[in-house]
């Protein structure tokens, strides 16, 4: 099976990388408080350039009253890349995305690829 496993997710990765459109992934962690000094450490951020499928959502997401109106739908390829997180931030263009969920696609035992609800 892993075999099997390894192939989608190179599938996944081909696929994307040959249709999808060049985003951003930022993730910005805080810095963490010490109570000792009293002060707060820098925090960091991270920078991905991952191919994506960017998509707006159908009318039939909005009925459950999780998707809003201008939301979309930003499908990133797992191998090689993070899982995006709540918050993280995803910039298409001149256009800057916040994170609101994400579900990752299995293959098997290994994701393939990660499907984010973003928001402006």
């Amino acid at each position: 099976m892993a075999a099997l496993d390894a192939k989608a997710r190179a599938t996944a990765l081909k696929l994307i990388n040959k249709f999808g459109k060049s985003v951003t992934l930022t993730r910005v962690t805080e810095g963490t408080y010490d109570p000792t000094t009293g002060e707060l450490s820098s925090g960091s951020t991270t920078t991905e350039i991952p191919k994506a499928i960017i998509e707006d959502f159908n009318g039939n997401d909005y009925l459950s009253g999780l998707v809003e109106k201008g939301d979309r739908k930003i499908t990133t390829p797992a191998s090689g890349y993070s899982e995006p997180l709540p918050n993280d931030r995803f910039t298409v263009g001149s256009d800057v995305y916040t994170v609101v969920s994400v579900k990752t696609i299995w293959s098997g035992e290994q994701a393939a690829i990660y499907e984010s609800q973003v928001r402006k």
